[in-house]
């Protein structure tokens, strides 16, 4: 059996630019979400820094989120990064309860 893969990724946009951030962050859900491996992809905003965002992201595999990374909308987040915003943080997870489906 393969493992499913959570992954949270913080990020904060620089220099003021929030509004180009999440507009950027924004346009990666839905090709994200349209892929064989994604089963959950949340973009969320703190409530009291809203420069800070978070990527709450469930995979089926490890396998499945490495080919998400390679796709030529994560390339475009390779380009973008450092330049807009920072990844601050990036945490590769394995669930280990049962998914809330088998409640």
């Amino acid at each position: 059996m393969t493992e499913q893969l959570t992954v949270i990724a913080h990020l904060r946009a620089l220099n003021g630019q929030i509004e180009e951030t999440k507009a950027f962050l924004s346009g990666l859900i839905k090709p994200t979400r349209s892929e064989p491996g994604c089963i959950e992809y949340w973009l969320h905003q703190d409530n009291d820094d809203p420069a800070e965002f978070t990527f709450y992201e469930n995979w089926t595999n490890r396998a499945e989120w490495d080919k998400h990374m390679e796709l030529p909308h994560l390339k475009k987040f390779a380009e973008v990064k450092d330049k807009v915003f920072e990844l601050q943080k990036l945490r590769l997870m394995t669930m280990i309860s049962d998914p809330a489906s088998n409640r």
